[in-house]
């Protein structure tokens, strides 16, 4: 891993709003993933929800046609040894997800924190945001895991050299309190570690491949609305990240942001 070799600098990102002034939803998708989606998903109201500077768009600079867009293009990285090849022209968030699994080094699933500092010295002397998404398995499984990664003060840790934290929560959503919960309580974590942190939420069309509906998931989205700017909309496939995903579900996606445009989000 390199060491910075300019002074970092705080880095601003760009204002999200709607025509009328009021704050608009910041997301992170994957293009990717939209371009499997167009056919249920059209590409004019993809580009209605993600073509803005809203939106942090992973793999944007290598699929047509979200090259063209006005959202941030981003990387993901899950190790810290990745950020020595980064990055392109054009790419303006890096984003570190360390998780528990192969893809993120066992001293850096211990002291995410410590790595998540270190990446944003050298995201931010490349004049670059910084968005961390820790995951909650960090601390092992079991439906304790939640409890347990709040009280290792993970939040708190990756959130204080941050620009955006995003509380993987995809997988409390089956119960919308518990969902709630979680995020309330690494928000206030990551918040004082940093009150100028950026806060996101995930949200998964099939977390790890269990059926959830559209329905489930705007509820989880409502009761977090006042904690959070934005959403990780997750519309994953089974693959080596995520072997038990199954087959992808824009339908529930395609869904969702329907009834969030109803509500007026």
């Amino acid at each position: 891993m390199r060491t910075a070799t300019a002074q970092a600098q705080h880095v601003e990102p760009p204002p999200c709003a709607k025509a009328d002034g009021s704050a608009g939803v910041r997301w992170i998708v994957n293009a990717g993933s939209l371009h499997h989606s167009v056919s249920v998903i059209p590409i004019e109201q993809q580009q209605r929800y993600f073509g803005s500077p809203c939106t942090f768009m992973v793999g944007k600079l290598k699929t047509p046609p979200y090259v063209q867009w006005n959202a941030i293009g981003t990387i993901s990285i899950r190790s810290a040894s990745e950020i020595d090849r980064c990055c392109d022209e054009g790419v303006g968030a890096v984003m570190y997800d360390p998780e528990k699994w192969q893809f993120t080094p066992e001293e850096e699933q211990r002291n995410p924190g410590e790595y998540a500092c270190k990446i944003a010295d050298l995201v931010h002397a490349q004049h670059r945001l910084l968005i961390v998404a820790p995951a909650a398995d960090l601390v092992g499984g079991g439906p304790d895991r939640f409890d347990r990664f709040l009280r290792a003060k993970i939040a708190g840790s990756v959130a204080k050299c941050a620009d955006v934290y995003e509380i993987q929560a995809q997988g409390a959503e089956l119960d919308a309190r518990d969902f709630a919960s979680y995020v309330r309580r690494a928000a206030q974590q990551a918040r004082r570690a940093n009150p100028n942190i950026i806060l996101l939420a995930g949200i998964s069309t099939n977390p790890t491949g269990r059926s959830v509906t559209a329905k489930e998931l705007f509820a989880c989205v409502q009761a977090i609305s006042d904690v959070v700017s934005g959403y990780w909309l997750n519309i994953p496939a089974g693959g080596a990240a995520c072997p038990t995903c199954g087959e992808p579900k824009p339908e529930v996606a395609a869904e969702l942001l329907q009834m969030m445009s109803a509500a007026g989000r």
